[in-house]
């Protein structure tokens, strides 16, 4: 990606390790204490991000499955307008191996957004694919 490729998507701070390896290898990721996204900085609870980067139109990435269940952060998923993938799976995955079911299923990802333009959506990200998510308010 170019040096001054538009940001397209946020790696939550529940998976540093992935956001910094996605930044790395994609100009078009952000996430917590990136040079780019001054308004996050390290440790912002999820209730001051989640407006800013629903405002921000960024899709985000996260292995926080209560997200969508809890419920001061389900409402702020809708009305911030949030689109975001969940990465769900069976016990504790490493970063090598999220990363892994990330990279094999980007395609779905980008054929999910491409489908899906507008928000708020949350969807599973497996090693199965894509699958939407309902959002508890």
């Amino acid at each position: 990606m170019g040096g001054d490729a538009p940001a397209r998507f946020f790696v939550d701070e529940n998976d540093l390790a992935l956001g910094r390896s996605l930044a790395h290898e994609r100009r078009d990721v952000l996430h917590p204490g990136h040079v780019r996204l001054p308004k996050v900085p390290f440790g912002t609870p999820d209730a001051a991000w989640l407006p800013i980067i629903g405002g921000l139109g960024l899709v985000v990435i996260t292995r926080d499955k209560k997200i969508r269940s809890r419920p001061a952060e389900a409402e702020l998923v809708i009305d911030a307008g949030v689109r975001g993938f969940v990465l769900t799976s069976a016990g504790d995955m490493s970063t090598w191996d999220t990363l892994s079911v990330l990279v094999r299923q980007w395609d779905a990802l980008e054929r999910h957004l491409t489908e899906h333009p507008g928000g708020p959506w949350l969807a599973a990200l497996t090693s199965q694919g894509v699958r939407p998510l309902r959002i508890r308010s």
